[in-house]
């Protein structure tokens, strides 16, 4: 869950689905995201390893199928991880440093190689962080965090001591457009007049994208101190306090900047409609709040300051993909030096190169060749992952019942003769298949593509392919992969 996401997800849902209430959409995704969260929790309860789902998946349906699911989960956040110079620089670094009148330093820093170098001096610095060890790293988001919220509460604090009537006059002033000027040439263009129930709906999907990542303390779970409460907190609490932060900043946004302003200047600015004339595009809120602040400096550093602390969320899919990795070595799909540890630190060492050299192929591959395009189907494809994980917690007290007498009592909980678990993962499965059904929908995705649709599920057939070459290779060597999977790793 990366928090500047709130600045700029919201003006792409506002241009590509007309008529969005941002704060309806935030309030549907929480409760999926919530009860999805809960049944996590609980499987991660029973199993408490590194490895979370992955391990969950090969142990009650079978192991190719578990790593077939987190390896596309790995590679998604890869993928996501070669964003970060994306987000830092062409959202916000350079559009200011353009519009404060530096523009040689914004265009060297906006080209392919300026953001190359950029994106390689972030890896590596996360490279250090995840490096150093757990405690380093988790001191390093709580820093971050503070800043994050310095940030967030600079931007509600300006836009509420201003006003409606304060940000419309520092926009006609400052802006070069008219206000009220921009509402018209949307509404003239095609733009609905206030909120939709069609946009919203369809906004629903692509708000989860804010919420990439709510599961993922799973993975971490063998590095938890009581992880039966720990998981919940970090699941369940961290989902609702995102959400309320989506809330926070949607709302203000609304109230002073105006609801049909904003999603008028998405539309305006991506579609690129002659009657958007600022200096940037498209008119996320951080950049919009350079008129609020009525280009006060200070301000506007503040902020993106803790705009771009928010991207560290990136720094935590390092540290969960290196876990990852750590598990299948452990489990002998990969070379057992995968799992080697630093003595220093604990960490894998191997795992964290292999990591952060994939994170620096996948910022190669998003400046230079058209990878990006290849995730049309990001949402779909992650929770039909969930929906499978899903089914095993399902069938999981039946078919595992050696592991699932030894869990909880929370876990082995019944309601009316079924296992809890059993019906969490109902829902789980039902609410995933909702959002891989919406988010394949031609009103959502556009037209079918079947190359990007390939590409999804390609990824899987990937995971299935190594998995069998693993096991080829391991039943030739006299030990068969699949032993490894009839007990749960030891803590």
């Amino acid at each position: 869950m990366c928090p500047s996401t709130a600045y700029i997800y919201g003006i792409w849902a506002a241009a590509f689905y007309p008529g969005v209430n941002h704060l309806v959409a935030v309030l549907i995704a929480i409760p999926i995201c919530v009860l999805i969260g809960i049944f996590y929790a609980l499987y991660s309860a029973s199993m408490p390893r590194t490895g979370g789902d992955y391990v969950w998946a090969s142990r009650v349906l079978h192991p190719a199928i578990g790593f077939a699911l987190v390896f596309f989960v790995m590679f998604v956040l890869i993928a996501w991880i070669g964003t970060v110079n994306v987000f830092a620089i062409t959202y916000s670094i350079g559009p200011t440093l353009a519009y404060f009148g530096y523009a040689e330093s914004a265009a060297f820093l906006s080209s392919n190689v300026g953001m190359f170098i950029v994106g390689v001096v972030i890896l590596l610095m996360f490279a250090a962080v995840v490096g150093a060890g757990t405690k380093s790293f988790i001191r390093v988001l709580l820093i971050a965090s503070a800043l994050q919220v310095i940030g967030v509460l600079t931007y509600v604090g300006v836009l509420l001591h201003i006003g409606p009537a304060g940000f419309q006059a520092n926009f006609n002033a400052l802006s070069g457009m008219d206000y009220q000027g921009a509402i018209s040439a949307a509404l003239a263009a095609g733009y609905p007049s206030g909120f939709t129930a069609e946009g919203t709906f369809l906004g629903v999907v692509y708000m989860i994208l804010s919420f990439t990542g709510f599961n993922l303390a799973v993975y971490i779970s063998g590095e938890i101190k009581e992880v039966r409460r720990s998981q919940f907190v970090a699941i369940v609490g961290g989902t609702i306090v995102f959400g309320l932060w989506l809330l926070l900043v949607y709302g203000v946004t609304y109230w002073v900047m105006g609801a049909q302003f904003v999603n008028s200047m998405s539309y305006l600015s991506i579609m690129g409609n002659p009657a958007y004339k600022l200096p940037f595009t498209p008119a996320f809120y951080n950049l919009l709040f350079i008129y609020a602040a009525n280009n006060n400096g200070l301000l506007i550093a503040v902020m993106t300051l803790g705009y771009l602390m928010g991207l560290t969320s990136n720094l935590t899919y390092v540290f969960t993909t290196v876990r990852m990795v750590f598990a299948w070595s452990f489990d002998r799909i990969l070379p057992r030096s995968f799992a080697n540890l630093d003595r220093r630190f604990n960490v894998p060492y191997v795992a964290l190169l292999v990591v952060s050299l994939a994170s620096l192929a996948s910022l190669a591959l998003w400046l230079f060749t058209p990878f990006m395009s290849y995730f049309a189907y990001i949402v779909p494809g992650w929770f039909m992952a969930i929906a499978v994980v899903g089914i095993s917690g399902m069938i999981f007290p039946f078919r595992r019942k050696d592991i699932f007498e030894k869990s909880p009592p929370i876990v082995t909980k019944k309601v009316a003769g079924i296992p809890l678990i059993t019906i969490m993962g109902l829902i789980a499965v039902i609410l995933s298949a909702w959002l891989v059904y919406a988010g394949f929908m031609p009103a959502i995705a556009g037209s079918i593509n079947p190359t990007y649709v390939a590409f999804t599920f390609g990824v899987y057939v990937v995971g299935f392919i190594i998995y069998a070459i693993a096991s080829v290779y391991r039943k030739q060597t006299g030990l068969p992969l699949e032993m490894s999977f009839t007990e749960v790793p030891p803590e």
